[in-house]
């Protein structure tokens, strides 16, 4: 085994095996996508494992999931929660700001990774079969369901989303399931021009070298890939490290990198694709109505999965998660038989219920690409309007992807955008929302486009968007900052308003 994974004996007699760097690691944003699957991974092997959390998830499942698991988990982001014995302290990715917990751990002179470069530390140092999820984009779908297809009770996982109902995080000693999205090759994740802490990097970068690795797609992604360029250098440079990769032909990125390995010698190529000449044919997939029947021809054999998932793209990109279980040796009997207790992907056209007849759904997209599809695909679970609300995510990603990010809501009939998660008063620069407006305009039409604006005079949110959807309607929330929490508040404010004044309490 690797130099950086120890053992050594915890309290009440435990062993705890893990990277030495992360031995005794403090997560700040412990509940936010993909951090969370770290921190779960981290406490199921036994390490001592802190985390700051946003008061707005304290009593989310999140947060219970952590404090189950035994991670310590403390409210609000205070200097304080940085304590002197901790190994190094990971954030999600992207600060902007004078950040109280990494000052102090500055001050500690304790090493500060980004997650991705917390990533890497663990999939160096596993020492047995690690099978990932690249690319620079719509990975958390094929990781759930990878996860889900491998599960034998002894494959650990970190996702970036979990199933519906299960933990992104699971410990396990013959194999590990990682997605490594957003970016694992060093790049840095501040955006141009803001403030932010250089991520430590022992020996500059440890690169993981994955047993299998499927990639999903690489295109250009503020702040992690300035253009398609660095996210075809960092695909390729992935596979390049790997033992056999699984590239998606459907996908104009992946067909790319597969061209890129035919130069030298290299890993094993299996190609997963919607003809019969590839490696892992797959037959359309059919919507059963409440998910996919998915047909693929292995070696000469064909098999079906019944996998509950919404949208075609997501559909597809099981299919490529099913074939990288079967080329990592997985039966397809066995994969058939965990794919049937699968749930669906949390916050992947999820639906979250239905109130006064309009349904609200969940979306975690983020890319522009992501948003197109997951709106395109809403319309297959309504007959009636699509309501779209986007909350884009985070001011670099906003700024560089504005006018993309307004024409992926094309397929709506009616649109709502929330302010960019990252505050602009720490930027001082323009409000990217108005070029995502423009484009939205474009697409759909100054009349069914709204914005929220913060102020006293200003409808909430939950007022607006309500009021804008009509009984068979469905309303599809998008977003990972507040607005992974809206959908439930909408749903609570369709009932109230659908409750006569009278039986009101």
């Amino acid at each position: 085994m690797d130099t950086a994974v120890h053992s050594r004996a915890k309290k009440g007699g435990k062993t705890a095996a893990g990277p030495d760097l992360l031995a005794k690691a403090h997560l700040v944003g412990a509940t936010a996508s993909g951090v969370e699957g770290l921190a779960l991974w981290l406490a199921s092997r036994g390490l001592d494992v802190t985390g700051s959390i946003d008061p707005a998830d304290q009593d989310g499942p999140a947060a219970d999931r952590l404090r189950s698991a035994g991670v310590e988990v403390t409210v609000g982001f205070d200097a304080g929660h940085v304590r002197t014995d901790r190994t190094a302290v990971v954030w999600p990715g992207v600060v902007v700001a004078p950040h109280p917990e990494l000052d102090r751990a500055q001050k500690l002179g304790l090493p500060v990774l980004a997650r991705a470069h917390a990533l890497a530390e663990v999939c160096a140092g596993f020492g047995r079969p690690l099978v990932a999820v690249g690319g620079s984009h719509s990975t958390a779908t094929a990781s759930a369901v990878l996860a889900a297809a491998l599960d034998d009770g002894r494959t650990g996982w970190i996702l970036n989303a979990p199933d519906v109902g299960g933990s992104p995080g699971q410990g396990g000693g013959r194999r590990l399931v990682v997605d490594l999205c957003p970016d694992t090759d060093g790049h840095e994740a501040a955006p141009p021009g803001a403030w932010g802490h250089r991520p430590h990097s022992p020996n500059r970068y440890r690169r993981p070298s994955p047993s299998t690795v499927l990639i999903t797609a690489t295109a250009a992604n503020a702040p992690h890939f300035a253009d398609n360029i660095e996210a075809l250098d960092a695909a390729t440079n992935l596979a390049r490290a790997a033992a056999t990769v699984v590239l998606p032909t459907w996908e104009k990125g992946p067909r790319i990198v597969h061209e890129r390995l035919t130069d030298r010698p290299g890993p094993a190529v299996v190609t997963v694709g919607l003809d019969e000449s590839a490696d892992v044919w797959v037959l359309k997939p059919r919507w059963l109505g409440t998910g996919y029947l998915l047909t693929l021809r292995h070696q000469g054999e064909q098999h079906q999965f019944v996998v509950k998932i919404a949208g075609d793209h997501h559909a597809l990109a099981a299919c490529a998660a099913i074939a990288t279980a079967l080329v990592a040796g997985e039966s397809a009997e066995a994969v058939a038989e965990r794919l049937a207790r699968f749930g669906g992907v949390e916050r992947s056209l999820t639906e979250l219920g239905t109130r006064a007849r309009v349904t609200v759904c969940d979306s975690r997209a983020r890319h522009p690409q992501e948003v197109a599809r997951d709106v395109e695909a809403a319309r297959m679970l309504t007959e009636g309007s699509v309501v779209a609300v986007l909350e884009p995510d985070g001011i670099a990603r906003t700024s560089a992807h504005a006018a993309e990010l307004g024409a992926a809501l094309a397929a709506a009939d009616r649109a709502v955008l929330l302010p960019a998660a990252t505050p602009l008063t720490v930027l001082h620069q323009a409000d990217p929302l108005d070029a995502v407006a423009t484009a939205a305009v474009e697409a759909l039409g100054s009349d069914t486009v709204h914005r929220v604006r913060s102020g006293p005079c200003e409808r909430d949110i939950e007022q607006l968007v309500t009021g804008l959807a009509e009984p068979g309607d469905l309303v599809l929330v998008i977003g990972t900052g507040d607005a992974a929490r809206l959908g439930p508040r909408l749903l609570e404010h369709l009932a109230q308003a659908a409750t006569p004044t009278a039986d009101r309490p």
